[in-house]
């Protein structure tokens, strides 16, 4: 007998739920303190995320360094210079710097329009 054969799509909708259960369970536990248990369902989601070619998703802020979830105020700190947003992981002091673009190009288009 043999097995149904399951399409590509369907295993990235899994995936994708999967990593979205996963998130939100690292989330609830790293505002409960228990660290260990959250770096480890964050570590699994990106795991998948990696197995399978789909995007961690968006909301997720986690440091890619030690897969920590962040949580500013509790495990990492935001700041805002140079049209950038900094985000330093408390736990191995990582920085990542993204720019704000949307912000910027909000401008552009309405200095344009002047």
């Amino acid at each position: 007998m043999s097995r149904k054969k399951v399409s590509s799509n369907q295993v990235r909708g899994i995936a994708r739920k999967r990593m979205d259960i996963l998130v939100r369970l690292s989330e609830k536990e790293a505002l409960g303190g228990n660290m260990p248990r959250a770096k480890r369902y964050m570590t699994i989601a990106r795991r998948i995320s990696g197995r399978n070619k789909v995007p961690m998703p968006k909301g997720a802020l986690y440091c890619r360094r030690c897969s920590t979830p962040l949580v500013p105020g509790l495990n990492c700190r935001v700041r805002l210079r140079n049209h950038r947003v900094g985000t330093h992981c408390l736990e191995c002091d990582n920085i990542r710097r993204t720019p704000y673009l949307m912000e910027i190009k909000e401008r552009r288009t309405c200095r344009q329009g002047r």
